[in-house]
C-alpha cells in the first residue's frame, strides 16, 4: 500500500468494513525520544515502506493478510540492526549525563532521620546518582555502596549525641525541660555549624567535589549556610512534620493550625486566639532567636556575598515535606512544595521464628505492639510501671521494645525485647493495636498497614502528629503528664474493640497508597526534576521576592486608610460649608416674612433707594 505524498507522516488503518482512517493532522508531533525509537525498532515489522522519503505509511488490518510484503519487513529489520548499538550507546550516554552528585547534611542527632536519608540514598543510587553524607567523626553508620561519607570533627559522635538526647529525655520526664534547656539544644547545633563553616580544609574538599545539589534537613539549618558557601543549588527535605510559615505558602490562621499548637483545622474562637498567639511566638522565635545565630556565624567567618538567613531559607528550589494527604489537614500550598511522607513504608517480611511463634500463639485475641522509637531508650520508672500494669490487664499478648530495668507488675502476657522488626509486626494479621510515642516514621508505618494506635507524645512533632491521628479517627492521644493507668487501659480497650478505629486506619491506608508511586520514588522524581530544570525556578512563586508589607497588603491598607481619611476630611469640609450656608439662609429667612411686618428684611411700606429707606406712598 502506498501513502499519498504529505508533509508529515500518515497513518492509514483499515476498519472492519475496509474503511480508511484520515491521515494525521499537520500539528501531530512524532515522538523522537529514545524509548519511542526503541519501540519503533521493535515494531518495525508493522511499518510499510516510505514514499520517496516524503512520509512513512503504517497500514494495519483488523483481519486479513498483512499489508506490507515480507521482503519489506526483512529490509527494515536489516536496516535497523546496524543502528541498534548506536541507540543503546546514546541512551547510556544520556543516563550518564543526568547522573548527579548530591550532598546531604543530616541533623547532628536523631538516628531516625538518618534512616530516611539512607533509604533515599539507595533509591538515588539506583538512578545513577552519587550521594555524600556530611557526618561528624564517630557517627556510626553502616558502610554501603549507595553513599559515601565526608567526615569532619564535630561536636557529637554517636555515643555523645545519644547521651545528650537521653539527658534531655530525663529532663522531660522529670518536668525540668525548660526554655533554657531548649536553648541549650540550639546552642549545640550552632556550635557544630560554627565548627563546620570554620573548617577550611573541609570546605575546600567539599568545593572540589562540585556537587549538583544539596539536601537540607530543616532540623539542621546549617545546611542553608553550607549550600551558600559551596554556591550549589539546594532543596529542603524535611524528615519531620514541619510546615512553617517560612515555606511561603498561605496559612490562614482560621483553619491552618500552627506547628506546636496541638490544634486541628476546626477551631472555635478561643482556639483561633491560641493559634494566633502560637504563630506570633513562633515567628518571633525564628526571626529573633534562631536565624540570627546562624547569621552571626556567617559574619564571623566573613561569608561572602552577605545573605540573610531568611533569604537563604526562601532560596530553596523545592520543599519536600515528610507529610501526606492522608495525615495532614487540607491547606493551601505552592507548586514547589510536595508531600513525600512515608519513605520507610513497605510490605511486611516474614518474622523470625521466635517472634512468629509468639504472635501466632495469641490465637483470636491477637497481640499489641509497644514501641517508643529508637530515640527513647529509657522511660521514667513511673511511666514504665503504669504501662506494665495497664498492659497486664489486657487479654491480648504484648510485645514491648524495652531497655532498662524490668518494670514492676509486668504481666505474663508481656514480652520485653530490646529490638524488634516493627514494620513486620505491624503488618502481621494478628496485630490489634499499636502503643507508640507518635514518631512520624512509626505513624506512617502504622497507617500503611491500617493499624489503630494509642499515642503518648513525648517531645518535638510527636504532639502534632498524634493530634492529626486522633482527629482523623485512627487513634487516641494521651498526655503522659496526666495519664493514669486506668486511662491507658481504657484507651487500648477502646481502639481494640471499637471497629471504627481499625476501619478508619484502613481507609487512611488506602488514601496513603492511592498516589502516583511510592513516596521514595516520588522524592527521586522531584530531585531529578529540579536537576533537569536547573533548580526549577518556574515553580517558585513571587512570595519569596516581596516584603511583608506587600504580602499582607499593608501598603494597600495604608493607601486606603489615607484615602478614606482624605475623603472624610473633604466631605466634612463640604458638609460644614453647606451647613454654614444653610444656617445663614435659614437665619435670613427667619427674619423675612412675606405677609408680615418684614419683607426682605425691610419693614412693610418702606423700600430702599440710594442706600436709604424711603416710605412708600399709600394709594387710597
Amino acid at each position: 500500500m502506498r501513502c499519498p505524498r504529505a508533509r508529515g507522516r500518515c497513518d492509514l488503518r483499515r476498519d472492519g468494513q475496509g474503511g480508511r482512517a484520515a491521515p494525521r493532522p499537520e500539528g501531530h508531533q512524532k515522538d523522537t525520544s529514545l524509548p519511542a525509537l526503541f519501540q519503533g525498532a521493535r515494531a518495525g515489522r508493522e511499518e510499510g515502506p516510505g514514499d520517496g522519503g516524503q512520509g512513512t505509511c503504517v497500514a494495519r488490518r483488523s483481519g486479513g493478510r498483512q499489508a506490507s510484503s515480507g521482503l519489506g519487513v526483512l529490509r527494515r529489520r536489516s536496516a535497523m540492526k546496524p543502528y541498534a548499538p548506536a541507540f543503546i550507546l546514546l541512551w547510556s550516554a544520556v543516563g550518564i549525563a543526568r547522573a548527579a552528585k548530591i550532598v546531604v547534611v543530616p541533623p547532628i542527632m536523631f538516628e531516625s532521620h538518618l534512616y530516611i536519608f539512607k533509604t533515599l540514598a539507595s533509591a538515588l543510587h539506583d538512578q545513577g546518582h552519587q550521594t555524600v553524607f556530611l557526618l561528624s567523626e564517630g557517627r556510626e553508620i553502616p558502610p554501603s555502596n549507595h553513599y559515601r561519607l565526608q567526615r569532619y570533627p564535630g561536636i557529637f559522635n554517636s555515643s555523645t549525641s545519644d547521651d545528650f538526647l537521653q539527658s534531655k529525655m530525663r529532663s522531660i520526664f522529670s518536668g525540668r525541660l525548660t526554655a533554657l534547656e531548649l536553648f541549650d539544644i540550639l546552642d549545640h547545633y550552632t556550635k557544630n555549624c560554627d565548627m563546620i563553616v570554620g573548617n577550611q580544609n573541609l570546605m575546600r574538599a567539599l568545593k572540589q567535589e562540585k556537587f549538583d545539589l544539596l539536601l537540607v534537613d530543616p532540623n539542621e539549618m546549617c545546611g542553608f549556610v553550607i549550600a551558600h558557601l559551596l554556591g550549589v543549588k539546594y532543596a529542603v527535605f524535611s524528615t519531620g512534620l514541619w510546615y512553617p510559615a517560612e515555606v511561603g505558602a498561605p496559612a490562614p490562621l482560621s483553619y491552618v493550625p500552627e506547628f506546636n499548637s496541638l490544634l486541628t483545622d476546626r477551631m472555635n474562637f478561643f482556639e483561633r486566639i491560641k493559634n494566633t498567639v502560637v504563630y506570633l511566638i513562633s515567628r518571633f522565635g525564628v526571626s529573633f532567636l534562631v536565624l540570627p545565630k546562624y547569621e552571626r556565624i556567617m559574619q564571623k567567618h566573613k561569608v561572602l556575598p552577605e545573605r540573610s538567613m531568611y533569604d537563604l531559607v526562601h532560596g530553596s528550589s523545592l520543599w519536600m515535606l515528610c507529610t501526606d494527604v492522608a495525615l495532614e489537614f487540607p491547606r493551601p500550598t505552592l507548586p514547589n512544595v510536595v508531600y513525600v511522607g512515608g519513605i520507610l513504608t513497605k510490605p511486611a517480611s516474614p518474622l523470625p521464628e521466635d517472634l512468629q511463634a509468639w504472635v501466632n500463639g495469641a490465637n483470636e485475641n491477637g497481640f499489641v505492639l509497644v514501641s517508643f522509637g529508637a530515640g527513647v531508650k529509657y522511660l521514667s520508672e513511673d511511666i514504665a510501671n503504669k504501662l506494665a500494669h495497664a498492659l497486664a490487664r489486657l487479654p491480648q499478648r504484648v510485645i514491648w521494645r524495652f531497655s532498662g530495668n524490668k518494670p514492676r507488675n509486668l504481666g505474663n502476657n508481656t514480652k520485653l525485647i530490646e529490638w524488634l522488626p516493627q514494620n513486620d509486626l505491624l503488618g502481621h494479621s494478628n496485630i490489634k493495636a499499636f502503643l507508640s510515642h507518635g514518631g512520624l516514621n512509626s505513624i506512617f508505618e502504622t497507617m500503611y498497614h491500617g493499624v489503630p494506635v494509642v499515642g503518648i507524645p513525648l517531645f518535638g512533632d510527636h504532639y502534632d502528629t498524634m493530634t492529626r491521628v486522633q482527629a482523623k479517627g485512627m487513634g487516641i492521644l494521651l498526655n503522659w503528664k496526666t495519664m493514669t493507668e486506668s486511662a491507658l487501659y481504657e484507651a487500648l480497650v477502646k481502639v481494640i474493640n471499637d471497629p471504627s478505629y481499625r476501619q478508619r486506619a484502613q481507609r487512611l491506608s488506602e488514601i496513603h497508597k492511592d498516589q502516583p508511586g511510592h513516596p521514595v520514588n516520588r522524592t527521586v522524581y522531584w530531585i531529578n526534576y529540579i536537576l533537569r530544570h536547573n533548580g526549577a525556578q518556574h515553580l517558585r512563586a513571587a512570595v519569596y521576592s516581596i516584603s511583608l508589607f506587600q504580602y499582607f497588603l499593608l501598603d494597600i491598607a495604608f493607601v486606603l486608610l489615607v484615602g478614606a481619611a482624605l475623603l472624610y476630611y473633604v466631605l466634612a469640609r463640604v458638609a460644614r460649608f453647606v451647613c454654614r450656608q444653610s444656617k445663614q439662609l435659614w437665619s435670613n429667612d427667619k427674619h423675612s416674612a412675606v405677609n408680615g411686618h418684614y419683607q426682605n428684611g425691610i419693614p412693610n411700606g418702606k423700600y430702599r433707594r440710594n442706600g436709604h429707606i424711603k416710605h412708600e406712598k399709600k394709594v387710597k
